[in-house]
């Protein structure tokens, strides 16, 4: 009996032990504007681009796909010395065009002094998008709901041309709302700027949802909520206004991955916002 117990033990540790692969969860395919949701094993690394991504407790990770994104997604994830490669298919999407009339000429052109202060605006946005990197996703649980009743006018990615001149695509959804109507937050959240009088922002807000996703509320009629202060999906934060660049009482809603701008309207009602077990 010794000696066949030998033998089994002497069997098993002759081969190696055995290596599992790597799990990582993505979706196969996706479209220009999209949020890319995945999952990675708990303690794990991912790469994007040669940059290590955020990564939560539970193995999730995010990445914003560009409007103008023309290649497949390389992702790479690596656990000790596991490490497997991934790649999601990017689909092409069909913009609109958007012409917006009757501006006010210093906000379609803007004097030097005004073109001052629009760079400071931006400055402090970026920082915003380049610092708010909480450490979990707040937004898988509740996933998200529109900010504000009202309809919609504006659509991310469109073509905008302003006073009969081209300018940059839409970056966010605009939902038209009489003045001060109430803006809740889509998700829960931390306040991350407050900010008055923008130039053409107007008053601002900026909500930090976790792992670098963070929404921005602009042309504002008041602010109702404080910087560092943390938000409940739902709970009211501003008021609708037409602030800043604007031809009437509206919500412009943008939503942005680090640098990158994407489009909010797929974020609702959305069920596949979680990466499939």
């Amino acid at each position: 009996m010794k000696l066949l117990i030998s033998v089994i033990v002497i069997f098993i540790l002759s081969f190696p032990p055995v290596s599992w692969a790597l799990e990582l969860r993505l979706p196969r395919r996706v479209y220009q504007g999209d949020l890319v949701v995945g999952r990675v094993e708990p303690a794990g690394t991912v790469e994007y681009l040669g940059k290590k991504l955020p990564v939560s407790r539970e193995g999730y990770f995010i990445i914003g796909v560009p409007r103008l994104q023309k290649t497949d997604l390389l992702i790479t994830a690596m656990h000790g010395k596991k490490k497997v490669f991934r790649t999601v298919m990017v689909m092409a999407y069909e913009w609109k065009i958007q012409r917006i009339d009757g501006l006010p000429k210093r906000h379609v052109n803007p004097p030097p002094k005004a073109v001052r202060r629009i760079k400071n605006d931006n400055r402090q946005v970026r920082k915003v998008r380049q610092a708010s990197v909480h450490p979990e996703p707040m937004f898988l649980s509740g996933g998200f709901i529109a900010p504000v009743k009202g309809t919609v006018t504006g659509v991310y990615g469109s073509q905008r041309i302003l006073n009969g001149q081209p300018r940059s695509p839409h970056s966010g959804v605009d939902i038209a709302a009489a003045r001060g109507t109430a803006v809740v937050s889509p998700a829960d959240g931390i306040v991350r700027l407050a900010a008055e009088d923008m130039y053409l922002m107007g008053n601002t807000l900026m909500v930090d949802h976790g792992l670098g996703l963070v929404s921005i509320f602009i042309h504002l009629d008041s602010i109702g909520a404080r910087e560092g202060e943390r938000v409940a999906q739902g709970e009211i934060v501003a008021r609708v206004g037409k602030t800043g660049r604007a031809t009437g009482p509206h919500l412009h809603w943008g939503i942005s991955v680090g640098s990158t701008s994407i489009d909010p309207a797929r974020l609702l009602n959305n069920k596949k916002l979680l990466p499939h077990p």
